[in-house]
């Protein structure tokens, strides 16, 4: 089974890297490794270029095709080891084959907002579960963008505006004291990672910060889904993080 190491996971400041063709389909290149995220989780994909004998093409969205589908106690079922396909323009692709070297780069300041999205919207949620314990079990989609992050619920329960603003306050105390973000890997799966900051833990495959301190005030918002289903969304800043921390 063809499948591509995602660097990312191990080096998640790094924004190039060689890598080789090892298979082309109608859609795009698949390489033995990627520093590119492949949309997942509700987090919007990477994008960036290619590089090959100095001719520079643009990949525009990176997907997983299907993997090794695990299943491990107290963590979602996920697919692993995983082919993941740079998606260029189809006009491009008569000019790879197989075995060839290329450069991939990713925009390293999409990849530090989505980076920033995506660890705020954890911490909203640890407001949510601070107001109404195993929420979190509700989730039945999620969106993560470069500015902006949603949450749905599956619930016949109403945010009030209340606990929109108790969520929103207690998410500000959090990133106001900049504090650090752990991600880790479970003991017996590589690809199974998880999210963690102070006492909330969660699994989660995506992109994030290492710290509070690239975040700037949030502005959470609510929506009414129908009688069985709410929406939290977040808006926010930065501070300086805009890709400083990636090398090559």
């Amino acid at each position: 089974m063809k499948k591509t190491e995602k660097i990312y996971y191990k080096e998640p400041y790094r924004k190039l890297i060689q890598a080789k063709v090892i298979d082309i389909d109608s859609n795009g290149l698949i390489f033995d490794k990627t520093v590119a995220y492949a949309e997942g989780g509700g987090q919007e994909s990477d994008r960036g270029v290619i590089i090959k004998d100095n001719e520079v093409i643009e990949f525009f969205n990176v997907l997983k095709k299907p993997g090794r589908t695990i299943f491990i106690d107290d963590f979602p079922t996920i697919s692993v080891d995983n082919a993941i396909v740079h998606h260029i323009d189809t006009n491009y692709l008569n000019k790879f084959k197989i075995g060839d070297e290329v450069t991939i780069k990713i925009d390293s300041i999409r990849r530090a907002k989505l980076s920033i999205s995506h660890s705020v919207i954890h911490i909203v949620l640890m407001g949510v579960e601070k107001i109404y314990p195993g929420l979190e079990h509700k989730i039945y989609g999620a969106k993560i963008k470069e500015d902006s992050a949603r949450l749905d619920f599956r619930t016949t329960l109403k945010f009030s505006q209340e606990d929109i603003a108790n969520i929103q306050e207690y998410a500000n105390n959090i990133i106001s004291k900049n504090t650090i973000i752990e991600t880790f890997t479970h003991k017996d799966e590589p690809e199974a990672l998880y999210w963690r900051l102070d006492w909330y833990t969660c699994p989660c495959g995506g992109t994030h910060i290492d710290n509070t301190s690239y975040i700037k005030e949030i502005k959470v918002k609510r929506k009414n889904l129908g009688k069985n289903g709410q929406r939290i969304s977040v808006t926010f800043e930065y501070n300086n993080l805009y890709g400083e921390k990636f090398y090559e």
